[in-house]
């Protein structure tokens, strides 16, 4: 039987503009929108670079990432805008811990492990309406907990509770830090595969 597409009759189609976006000012969607909003399509990626202090950072094609050789890597550009927002005045700190959760990830997943989905985490924060997660590295940190870190380092806000904690990200010291947690309260939820 014939039929149409539904978007045919769709009010909120975004019509295409010529409107000039440039990285790093209005980009972000930080510059005010056209009434009714629109859709930029571009035939290549648009290149990013800038410097915190000597610092290079180049975001193309979703990805951003540090061009120093000693503190090199790469995440998806959207955890880089939205961990930068967070550590405002503190990049240089955030492009080192970036760097070392890099590495740490990497070992992690050598050896075999592997992180939970964003919506696997949202089930366990629901168990126990959770404000934090403990667990994970800096740049996959989902920012639906109002807090995050892992150990004695912390990703995003203060610690809060009640909290969903990734086991298995956890090194063995904080494990253990978390095993004593465990015996004084009852305000967590553990992911573990």
């Amino acid at each position: 039987m014939p039929s149409k597409l539904l978007a045919v009759d769709d009010s909120l189609l975004l019509l295409e503009r010529e409107v000039h976006a440039e990285i790093g000012i209005n980009w972000s969607l930080d510059q005010e929108i056209p009434k009714g909003g629109y859709v930029r399509i571009l035939a290549e990626s648009l290149l990013g670079e800038e410097r915190l202090g000597k610092t290079r950072i180049r975001t193309t094609k979703g990805l951003t990432t540090c061009m120093e050789p000693h503190t090199g890597w790469t995440i998806a550009s959207s955890s880089w805008n939205f961990l930068r927002k967070r550590w405002l005045d503190r990049e240089q700190e955030l492009i080192m811990v970036i760097q070392e959760e890099t590495k740490r990830t990497e070992e992690k997943q050598e050896a075999g492990y592997r992180s939970p989905t964003w919506s696997i985490l949202q089930a366990m924060q629901k168990i126990n309406k959770a404000k934090r997660l403990d667990g994970e590295a800096v740049m996959s940190a989902p920012p639906f907990f109002q807090s995050a870190g892992r150990g004695d380092l912390k990703f995003l806000g203060e610690d809060g509770r009640p909290t969903v904690v990734a086991w298995e990200s956890l090194s063995g010291s904080e494990q253990e830090q978390w095993s004593k947690k465990m015996g004084k309260s009852k305000d967590w939820a553990v992911w573990c595969r």
